[in-house]
């Protein structure tokens, strides 16, 4: 993966903060009952600093009761933003959105940057009661902007980019994010690091794309340090390096984040950029499958099972790889499929291990593939599972040298089965042994309609490949054929060719191929498929 794909994942984060899910959780946690006694009449007003102190202590019943007198006693901006803050958080009492949004927009009308911010927020979010706009979001957060408010700054360069109640303009978001990013935005430095590695709104710069993600990581933006790791560690944008790679996932790793953790204790299994400590390593590893990291799980699995760094234990791989499996990890559904297959840590479970391989193989696994392939062969999928959908798995395993798939393949293909009939034509037609017979199976495939074995069969014609006399016109009608089924590579051979022939051999090829759709006479000449001497 590239940086500036990693970057991209790392700025895919909401745009604004889930604040009616903050309101009534902290309505939940705070609130009091709505027939507290109210202070008497004349009772003095506190300092705001006394207030201060309540909020510090968590009385948070005292801080909304006096913030509200101090709003309407005194009228100050900052208490009218503050008590505005712990309306919308549902601080001491029951969250009250569109009591927040009066109060702040009283301390907006006096110039309140911070109010403006938050209110704007409010207007993002899918706050009940107040309906979402954008438009005056923009508005609010250019007042806050221009007067310097670093958080106003990376929203409005959010909406920028976004076209979210204003026009897309990526080089004004581009200034903005410039603009926080100055004063110490994480989020925004983030922002400029991918601006610069992927030119928008400014030049490409990949060293100033390099700067701003080293001032995030430095600064603690926790993806921005596993980011940087994987630069260091891939050589992408930097000089490849192990050893600071393992520094900025360390980082990473200790501000809690599962996947640094699991590539930490890694490297402090294998010494990767970094003294060995397989006891270290195992614990790191073991803390990132505690935080629900699949690929943690899987190697902790294969770690007891192989005896790497700890005693063997076939019981506890089999519960790490349950786990990891449980979590749709396809290579740890293959690992429990082969300790059930074969009775390790677990009881043998046949049925449960073709489920299994099965998963993962159409995840695209393909040690699973593989073996499914190689069970076919055995004769374990008889009455299991589709011939059809097992021609692919048994491909891969001939393909890989195993011959009891490719015996599965040939009985399929004498018996008819058209999938399997391509598949071993275009697995033997380079078998100088078998390329008659690999013709034979790919004509009687594409005679059957199978666009793969027809492009397969144009594509030898059009080559004279497997002992074929090459014939523009017939590999042209073949592919046509294979186009038409949805071919991409018979099109594109087909499109070749076409620069080498006539009018009149296209004009004879789409004719014959036009015929063949409307009736049984195929292209060129038939074959019937011969047993072997």
């Amino acid at each position: 993966m590239t940086l500036s794909a990693l970057l991209r994942l790392a700025l895919a984060a909401a745009l604004i903060l889930p604040l009616a899910a903050r309101a009534q959780e902290s309505a939940e946690a705070t609130a009091v009952p709505s027939e507290t006694a109210d202070p008497p009449q004349n009772a003095p007003l506190p300092e705001m600093s006394e207030i201060e102190a309540a909020w510090a202590e968590g009385d948070f019943a005292f801080v909304r009761e006096n913030l509200r007198r101090h709003a309407e006693e005194i009228g100050t901006a900052l208490a009218q933003y503050r008590y505005g803050r712990v309306l919308i958080e549902g601080k001491g009492g029951p969250a009250d959105p569109q009591g927040a949004v009066t109060w702040l927009q009283r301390a907006v009308d006096q110039n309140s940057t911070a109010a403006a911010t938050l209110l704007a927020r409010i207007y993002l979010s899918d706050v009940p009661g107040v309906p979402r706009d954008a438009g005056r979001a923009v508005g609010l957060l250019s007042r806050s902007a221009a007067r310097g408010e670093r958080e106003a700054q990376y929203v409005l360069a959010r909406l920028y980019t976004a076209g979210d109640g204003v026009a897309a303009d990526p080089e004004a978001a581009f200034n903005w994010y410039l603009a926080a990013g100055e004063q110490g935005h994480l989020a925004a430095q983030m922002a400029l690091a991918r601006a610069y590695m992927e030119g928008t709104g400014t030049a490409p710069d990949p060293g100033q794309a390099l700067h701003w993600l080293i001032e995030a990581a430095s600064s603690g933006h926790v993806e921005a340090q596993y980011i940087l790791g994987r630069a260091y560690e891939l050589g992408r944008g930097v000089t490849p390096n192990p050893a600071e790679a393992t520094a900025w996932y360390a980082r990473a790793a200790e501000a809690g984040l599962p996947l640094a953790q699991r590539i930490l204790g890694m490297r402090l299994l294998d010494g990767t950029g970094i003294e060995a400590d397989p006891a270290l390593g195992l614990r790191w590893l073991t803390r990132a499958a505690d935080a629900g990291d699949p690929g943690a799980m899987h190697n902790l699995g294969r770690l007891y099972a192989t005896g790497t760094g700890v005693a063997p234990d076939d019981a506890r791989a089999a519960l790490w790889y349950m786990r990891a499996a449980d979590s749709d990890l396809p290579r740890a559904k293959t690992a429990l499929a082969r300790f059930l297959e074969t009775g390790r840590g677990l009881a043998v479970d046949s049925d449960r291990a073709i489920r299994l391989y099965r998963e993962a193989a159409e995840a695209g696994d393909t040690a699973a593939a593989r073996r499914l392939g190689q069970l076919a062969g055995e004769g374990a999928l008889e009455g299991v599972i589709a011939p059809q959908r097992i021609v692919p798995w048994a491909v891969l395993a001939a393909q890989a040298g195993d011959a009891g798939p490719e015996t599965w393949l040939e009985t399929q293909a004498e018996a008819g089965l058209v999938l399997a009939q391509s598949a071993l034509g275009q697995l033997w037609r380079d078998d100088p042994d078998r390329q008659d017979r690999a013709v034979a199976y790919l004509r009687a495939a594409a005679e059957a309609g199978q666009a793969d074995a027809q492009a397969a069969l144009g594509t030898l014609y059009a080559t004279g490949g497997a002992g074929l006399a090459q014939d523009y016109v017939t590999a042209h009608s073949w592919l046509n054929l294979a186009a038409a089924g949805g071919s991409a590579s018979g099109m594109e051979t087909r499109e070749t060719i076409a620069g080498l022939m006539t009018p009149e051999q296209i004009a004879e090829a789409q004719a014959r191929a036009r015929a063949f759709s409307g009736g049984p006479q195929p292209p060129g000449t038939v074959q019937t498929v011969t047993e072997t001497e």
